[in-house]
């Protein structure tokens, strides 16, 4: 009985040894790589290229982005930064000097718009801008 009892106890561990092995072997981590990394572009848009909208209440200027398409307008992200003086960034909408600084997009476009922060005659950025544009993918 003694022997057989040590034989069932071996056998269950062996088992259970077994059991372990085959249930770890089989978990394996599945690692998505598919990124699609975002596209940054560059644009300086020089202080006389600005005009006064329809309204009057504020300043634009359009900035051709054809890596805005249709898709891309409905599933994307867009992020739009200002640089007034030594490539230091600050992200859009702000105000800056008193002008309030905000933009809209669509397929094809970016529209960039200044305006008094409390209303009032617009004033015309009087330096170059360069603006960075990035665009975020997303599904």
């Amino acid at each position: 009985m003694e022997k057989t009892l040590y034989f069932m106890k071996k056998l269950l561990s062996i088992t259970c040894v077994v059991l372990i092995v085959a249930a770890l072997s089989s978990c394996r981590k599945t690692y998505v790589t598919n990124v699609v990394p975002n596209q940054t572009y560059f644009v300086t848009v020089s202080a006389s290229s600005w005009v006064q909208t329809t309204d009057g209440k504020s300043d634009s200027v359009s900035i051709k982005a054809p890596a805005i398409d249709s898709y891309f307008n409905t599933h994307g992200a867009t992020l739009v930064y200002f640089s007034f003086f030594n490539n230091v960034y600050e992200q859009i909408p702000e105000v800056y000097n008193n002008v309030a600084y905000s933009y809209i997009h669509y397929p094809g476009n970016l529209v960039l718009y200044a305006q008094p922060p409390g209303g009032g005659t617009p004033v015309k950025p009087t330096n170059d801008i360069t603006v960075k544009l990035v665009l975020v993918q997303s599904n």
